[in-house]
């Protein structure tokens, strides 16, 4: 299994099992208390004629965060969708079946 594919599937279990929503939504409620930081920090930077590099460095990194937060949102909003049409017993067997072969993989 490659590893994106392992990747994705440890997500989705730890999505599943573990307190992974309840982390999920905090990091969205931290991002956008830090979006907001950035926002006014830009908001200042404009009115008060901070040098453009610092805004623009600021501006960017603001609009780095909104995307994450909003794309950490929507995921959150999606997921009960895709939990209904995830083979839970697929995904467990195919990270054994993984975990076997990575090993047997390192032994030759």
């Amino acid at each position: 299994m490659n590893t994106e594919t392992k990747n994705l599937l440890e997500r989705w279990q730890s999505l599943e099992k573990d307190d992974g929503l309840r982390r999920a939504d905090f990091t969205a409620r931290v991002l956008w208390f830090v979006g907001l930081a950035l926002f006014i920090l830009v908001a200042f930077g404009v009115v008060y004629g901070l040098h453009p590099a610092a805004v623009a460095v600021a501006a960017a990194a603001m609009g780095w965060v909104i995307a994450e937060r909003n794309a950490l949102r929507t995921r959150l909003v999606q997921w009960p969708v895709f939990k209904r049409y995830i083979d839970w017993n697929r995904v467990q067997e195919d990270l054994s079946n993984g975990d076997k072969e990575s090993h047997t993989n390192t032994l030759h």
